[in-house]
């Protein structure tokens, strides 16, 4: 389902095109003055082309600066050099005569739209390093040594240690890896990483941390997840956290995500020294689903039930159609069927599905011109755990037959036409336990009535409210 808003994102796109071609404008002027060649013609056409997309991207730039997520001050310093810059490209289009003086300044405005656009996308300091950042991009955190101190009593000797987890460990892990997202200039989710006090505070999905719980904290457990998961973090394309650096992380959540020093008294025995020591992550982190509950309690008993292998001309007809298929696990015969990169998306498509309806076990339709008739496919479908139906066509009619489902535990109906008739219908299904409304026809009466008669189900409606744009304020607890 298409929305104006959706035209925002094309806008890191879109601005490459108008660097690329008035630079390259501004590069044949002076190739022409020094080989004394006529590219007069060749030239007014190049910044006539770059004049264009550089409007093109400021208005798709605009669009994407009313998500909210961006630090405004910076937003507007890049949203006017870009406008100064598509200005100047004008001039510079119609002055012929004079097009060098136009073009030198042309030039100078874009190299300082470009500093501030690389400083919202990667992060301040992106271009031009300052020099006070803690960790290089990819260097794995290490951990600063605690401060030991020999204290002399009636006794005799005790040792007092002193950590700072958060300050020497933790927050260089987030300024190397979530701060190009997660901080003032860029806030993806209303979530900021960058203090204790926005750390506490969340984003618009709610909390991310839960002192004492990695397990059910978002900060740490969106970090195991597989990279094909959209809730994998950092996302997929990203320089991902080191197993040091998850240790870190799992360590200050496990003992309880203090934002201050501790002081601790240390039993000494002989000469040995004490030694902080981080607990060790499950075999495989980069894949360490064991870590944390990361499959439903239903999904994890499922998967260890035998199924026959799928039938390989059915696998081979459906990945020559573009559907992805993923192994739930290695050396099992479940799958993940995704249809998001199909091409020609019609009713047969899901037919052929009915084939391995007993191995699949996560459905993906995200985009796809589902349509009601496509889901009746799907009746037999019972070990779906997870269905994903975002951006179809379907209404209340395909939330029967999905209620029948004995096994399906998250179901995402973002962006359809569902109401509250076909949300009551919801209410019956056994093993439901997430469901996904953003955007739906549902109103927060026939919700409240959902959740009063299946209080288990946790109902995602996106209707949290932004943070307002100037969040700066928000300091409460950075001197602690």
């Amino acid at each position: 389902m298409f929305n104006v808003g959706s035209i925002g994102h094309l806008h890191p796109l879109l601005v490459h095109l108008p660097i690329g071609i008035l630079l390259f404008a501004a590069a044949l002027m002076l190739f022409g003055k020094i080989a004394k060649a006529e590219v007069g013609q060749a030239v007014s056409f190049a910044w006539g082309a770059g004049t264009f997309f550089a409007f093109l991207s400021c208005g798709a730039g605009w669009l994407l600066a009313q998500s909210g997520e961006y630090d405004p001050d910076m937003v507007q310093i890049h949203q006017w050099t870009g406008l100064l810059t598509a200005g100047l490209g004008t001039i510079t289009f119609f002055m012929v005569k004079y097009r060098w003086v136009p073009a030198t300044i042309t030039v100078i405005v874009l190299s300082i739209a470009g500093h501030y656009g690389g400083n919202l996308t990667h992060g301040e300091g992106y271009l031009f390093s300052n020099g006070e950042e803690a960790l290089q991009a990819g260097e794995p955190a290490v951990p600063s040594e605690d401060k030991v101190v020999a204290v002399t009593d009636s006794t005799g000797k005790k040792l007092i240690r002193r950590t700072f987890i958060y300050r020497d460990q933790v927050a260089p892990v987030l300024k190397a890896k979530c701060y190009n997202c997660h901080s003032a200039s860029k806030k993806k989710g209303g979530l900021r990483l960058d203090s204790e006090a926005f750390i506490r505070k969340g984003g618009k999905n709610g909390s991310v941390l839960v002192a004492g719980n990695p397990a059910r904290s978002k900060l740490f457990s969106y970090l195991l997840l597989p990279e094909g998961d959209d809730r994998h973090m950092p996302p997929k394309g990203k320089l991902q956290l080191s197993r040091q650096e998850l240790a870190i992380i799992q360590n200050w959540i496990q003992r309880g995500a203090s934002f201050k020093e501790e002081i601790e008294e240390i039993l000494q025995s002989g000469d040995d020294q004490p030694v902080a020591t981080l607990p060790p992550l499950p075999a495989d982190s980069s894949h360490a689903t064991a870590a944390i509950p990361q499959e439903p309690e239903l999904e994890a008993a499922l998967l260890s039930k035998p199924v026959n292998a799928p039938d390989q001309q059915i696998l081979q007809r459906l990945k020559a159609q573009h559907v992805s298929l993923t192994k739930m696990s290695s050396g099992s015969d479940y799958l993940s069927a995704n249809f998001v990169n199909t091409r020609d998306f019609n009713a047969e498509t899901v037919q052929t599905l009915q084939g391995i309806q007993n191995q699949v076990v996560r459905l993906r339709f995200t985009g796809q011109p589902v349509k009601d008739s496509d889901v009746k496919h799907l009746a037999q479908f019972k070990n779906l755990t997870r269905l994903n139906l975002e951006n179809t066509q379907i209404t209340d009619s395909s939330l029967e037959l999905l209620a029948t489902l004995p096994n399906l535990e998250h179901l995402n109906l973002y962006g359809t036409s569902v109401t509250d008739e076909g949300l009551a219908r919801l209410a019956g299904s056994p093993n439901l336990k997430v469901v996904y409304l953003w955007q739906t026809k549902t109103t927060p009466e026939g919700i409240s009535r959902l959740r009063k008669a299946r209080p288990d189900i946790k109902v995602e409606t996106g209707t949290q409210q932004l943070a307002k744009p100037d969040t700066n304020k928000v300091q409460l607890n950075d001197s602690k």
